[in-house]
């Protein structure tokens, strides 16, 4: 590697010399140098993230069932803070929260009580014989991104750990072969596969896998020139355009076994798009995305360049755990 953990632990300590605001200084202190939970730096920067106003937006638009609202499909017709549920979840993780913080544990709540029937989703259901199953996967899915070890993955882990097998079974992965999985696991017709999906890949990170499969399934989506299904980020080919999508495609992928290896290459050339003042800077003029502001606001540059910076250093570090 061209840097070093050292190397990231400098480059995380001048931003927090330089007065970041709460969110960034938590996340990098907590997610960067790991500070303990008891030091006093840290909770000081958690109670002043918590207050933050992106924090405070998020809690205040949460329903009291614990969802924001649909989860999966928006409802145009209603003007909401964030467009579904499954937003909100991804802000949250944007903002540094933790699986055990209200906002977190009480959307953990509901989606438990969706999957075990006590309640049901708002979303208007899509009129095909695969949805009512993917629905459940992608439910499942986020589950798996707050809570991982979450018993109720299991079920969902085996079935998407034998679609896998399948689709990879030729040595390469064939769309066709998944497709004959889901015929004939449930008789559903799933034409443009699951696989590539952040749901797919959140449930089947939430347990080892096999590690040839793991090598198969990160080499197939590592090469795919939109990345993971929907989120549109080349991650071999990072675009400052899509940086919040290639910032959250990363880790997603990071939770598996062969990313470290995989992703080597963009982990030195991102470090290498340094700005010679040390900072990170891909602009104002991006994709939009729900990854950003972490700042309070984007109106002195120096608030942005500390927002990509906190979320580059947060990935690399994930790097050397």
């Amino acid at each position: 590697m061209t840097f070093t953990l050292d190397d990231i632990h400098r480059s995380t300590r001048q931003v927090l010399a330089s007065a970041p605001d709460g969110v960034v200084a938590y996340r990098l202190l907590r997610e960067v140098l790991h500070v303990h939970p008891d030091d006093p730096s840290l909770v000081t920067a958690k109670v002043a993230a918590l207050s933050s106003q992106w924090v405070r937006q998020l809690q205040g638009s949460q329903l009291p069932d614990g969802s924001w609202g649909r989860f999966h499909t928006q409802d145009t017709k209603v003007k909401t803070v964030f467009r579904t549920t499954e937003e909100a979840i991804d802000r949250a993780f944007a903002l540094g929260l933790e699986p055990t913080d209200t906002c977190l544990t009480n959307v953990r709540k509901y989606i438990e009580n969706v999957l075990s029937g006590d309640a049901m989703i708002t979303d208007w259901y899509e009129k095909n014989d695969a949805f009512p199953v993917l629905i459940t996967f992608i439910l499942a899915g986020r589950l798996a991104q707050i809570d991982p070890t979450n018993k109720m993955l299991d079920t969902y882990w085996t079935y998407l750990l034998e679609v896998a097998n399948q689709a990879f079974s030729s040595g390469n992965y064939r769309l066709e072969d998944e497709k004959e999985a889901y015929l004939r696991l449930s008789g559903i017709h799933v034409p443009r596969g699951f696989l590539e999906s952040q749901h797919a890949l959140w449930i089947l990170s939430s347990r080892e896998l096999p590690s040839g499969l793991d090598r198969d399934l990160m080499d197939w989506i590592w090469n795919k020139p939109k990345g993971i299904g929907y989120l549109g980020a080349a991650l071999s080919r990072p675009s400052p355009y899509h940086i919040g999508y290639w910032l959250r495609s990363m880790n997603i992928i990071s939770r598996f076994g062969s990313w470290r290896e995989m992703s080597a290459d963009s982990m030195n050339d991102m470090w290498e798009k340094r700005h010679p003042d040390g900072w990170w800077d891909f602009g104002s003029e991006i994709a939009k995305s729900i990854d950003f502001p972490l700042s309070e606001s984007w109106h002195q540059s120096i608030k942005r360049k500390m927002d990509y910076s906190t979320c580059i250093l947060v990935l690399l570090r994930k790097y050397f755990n």
